[in-house]
C-alpha cells in the first residue's frame, strides 16, 4: 500500500485546496455553491481536510469564516498546532487575493479526488486478483459497482429552473401528440392495455407477477414479439435466467407459427407442422435476427446486468424495450438477507431503466399465502421477498387465469392482466386470449371480449 500512497501524491494540487479555504475565508457567501461540489474527503492534506470539516461545522452554526473564528475553533479543539498552527493558517487566507476564481479551484480538486479514487480502485483490484482462488466474476463486479458509483457522484446538478423544465414538458408534449393512436411509449401489441398504459414509457420499471403455471414467460414473449413487430429497427433484449434460449426460441416458434410447443419439443411433427414453421422461422431469421437479444446466463447479478445491457446497447444498438425472467433468480451476495437483496435488485432495475431511457418489464413470483384465499386474484401485497417492488415499480401487472384453479372455470382459454398499480395512468383488467398449447397470448375476439 505504501507503493499506492506514492502513486497518490502526484495526484493532488495543495495549491488549489488552500486557494478554496482561504476563497471560503474571504467570502463566506460561497460556501454554498462549494459544498455542493466538493466534500472534506475530496482534499489530499490531512489538514486541509481538518480544516474544511471545521468549517462546515462553523457554517451550519451560523457563525462567520475568516482567520480568527476558524483558528480559535480548531484551537479549542485542541488540534491547531497540529495543523501548522496559526501561521499556516495565515498563510492560506494571504496566498489568494480575491476568491473569484473559487470553483475553478474547487473542480481542480474534486478531478484529483476521482482520480485517486480510481487509482485506489485499480489497486485493488490489482491485489485482489493476485489472491489465490481469487473469484473473478466477483471482482470485475464489485470494481463494476464502484466505478458506477465514482461516475453518479460526479454527475451534474440535476436541478432545473421552471422555464427549463416547461420548455422541456412542451417538446415531449408535441412529439406524444405526433405518436400514432396515442401510443407513446413502447407498444405492447395488445389494444386495451395499449389503451391503458399508451405503452410501456421509457425509464419504467413494469413488474409482470404471477404464481407458477399462469403464463409469466409466455406473456413476456407475447409482449417482446408484438412490440418488435408493430415497431421498425428497434432492438428488444431478453435476460432468461431460468430457461436457456434455446427453449426461449422453441416458444417464439410455437407462438408465432402456431405450433404445439409439446410436439415441438417430442420431434412429432408433420408436414403440416413444418408447413407453420417455416414462415415463423422466417421472421425469426430474416425480420428479426439483429433486433431480439437473447442471454440466458444464470445467476445474474445487479452489476453484470448493466455491464451486459450497456454493452449490447452499444453493439447493436438502444434498446426499446428489456425483459427479464424472472427478478428472483437475480442475486446480490453483498446484501445481509434476501429482503435486503431483492430490495437492492429492484432498486437496481429501476436505475438501469432510467439509464437506458427504456421500459425494463420484470417478471416477478408472488407469495403462496394467496393459495388459501378464496379469491385467488393477486394484489399487490402478494409481491414476494420485499416491499421494495411495489415502492420501485411504475406499473404492476398481475396474470391470472381462473382455470388454472377451477377445472371447470367459465373463463378457459382466457387470462386477466390486472394492472395494480400505474404511475402515470388508470388501473383496471384487461382481457386476453391465453393458447397454452401455442405458450402465447393474444387479443381476444370482438364478441369473446367482457
Amino acid at each position: 500500500m505504501s507503493e499506492l500512497k506514492k502513486g497518490l501524491e502526484g495526484l493532488a494540487s495543495l495549491d488549489a485546496e488552500q486557494c478554496v479555504l482561504g476563497g471560503l475565508m474571504l467570502d463566506n457567501d460561497r460556501w454554498d455553491e462549494v459544498a455542493m461540489l466538493i466534500s472534506a474527503e475530496d482534499f489530499y492534506s490531512r489538514p486541509h481536510r481538518v480544516i474544511y470539516k471545521e468549517m462546515a461545522r462553523l457554517v451550519n452554526a451560523g457563525r462567520p469564516l475568516d482567520l480568527i473564528t476558524v483558528s480559535e475553533s480548531i484551537e479549542s479543539q485542541g488540534n491547531l498546532d497540529q495543523l501548522g498552527g496559526f501561521a499556516y493558517l495565515a498563510e492560506i487566507s494571504k496566498n489568494i487575493p480575491s476568491a473569484a476564481n473559487i470553483m475553478a479551484y474547487c473542480e481542480i480538486v474534486a478531478r484529483y479526488s476521482r482520480a485517486r479514487q480510481l487509482a485506489r480502485i485499480g489497486a485493488d483490484i490489482t491485489h485482489e486478483v493476485r489472491q489465490p482462488g481469487s473469484d473473478i466474476t466477483h471482482i470485475m463486479e464489485k470494481a463494476e459497482r464502484d466505478i458506477t458509483r465514482l461516475a453518479e457522484s460526479a454527475e451534474p446538478e440535476q436541478a432545473i429552473t421552471l422555464f427549463d423544465g416547461m420548455e422541456k414538458l412542451l417538446t415531449e408534449l408535441e412529439r406524444r401528440c405526433g405518436s400514432p393512436g396515442g401510443i407513446t411509449g413502447t407498444p405492447c401489441g395488445f389494444s386495451e392495455l395499449d389503451a391503458m398504459t399508451s405503452g410501456l414509457q421509457a425509464g419504467d420499471l413494469i413488474l409482470v407477477a404471477a404464481r407458477p403455471s399462469m403464463g409469466k414467460t409466455a406473456f413476456l414473449i407475447s409482449l417482446i414479439l408484438n412490440s418488435l413487430m408493430k415497431t421498425v429497427d428497434t432492438v428488444a433484449q431478453f435476460y432468461s435466467l431460468e430457461q436457456p434460449a434455446e427453449q426461449i426460441l422453441m416458444r417464439m416458434v410455437s407462438a408465432l407459427g402456431g405450433v404445439e410447443l409439446q410436439r415441438m419439443k417430442s420431434g412429432l411433427m408433420d408436414d403440416e407442422d413444418w408447413a407453420r414453421i417455416t414462415p415463423a422461422l422466417q421472421i425469426l431469421m430474416e425480420d428479426l435476427p439483429q433486433r431480439l437479444i437473447i442471454d440466458d446466463s444464470s445467476g445474474l447479478t445487479p452489476g453484470m446486468l448493466r455491464i451486459r445491457a450497456r454493452r449490447n446497447a452499444r453493439k447493436y444498438g438502444k434498446p426499446s424495450l428489456i425483459g427479464l425472467d424472472y427478478l428472483q433468480l437475480m442475486r446480490s451476495p453483498e446484501q445481509e438477507n434476501r429482503t435486503q437483496e431483492i430490495a437492492e435488485i429492484s432498486r437496481s432495475l429501476k436505475a438501469l431503466a432510467k439509464e437506458m431511457e427504456c421500459p425494463v418489464v420484470a417478471l416477478s413470483q408472488l407469495n403462496r399465502s394467496l393459495e388459501s384465499r378464496a379469491d385467488k386474484r393477486p394484489n399487490n401485497g402478494d409481491l414476494r421477498d420485499s416491499g421494495a417492488l411495489e415502492q420501485d415499480a411504475d406499473v404492476i401487472i398481475f396474470i391470472y387465469r381462473d382455470e388454472v384453479y377451477h377445472e371447470n372455470s367459465s373463463d378457459k382459454g382466457t387470462a386477466e392482466a390486472i394492472i395494480s398499480k400505474q404511475r402515470q395512468g388508470p388501473t383496471g383488467v384487461v382481457r386476453l386470449k391465453f393458447e397454452g398449447k401455442f405458450t402465447r397470448f393474444s387479443e381476444l375476439s370482438v364478441e369473446g371480449r367482457y
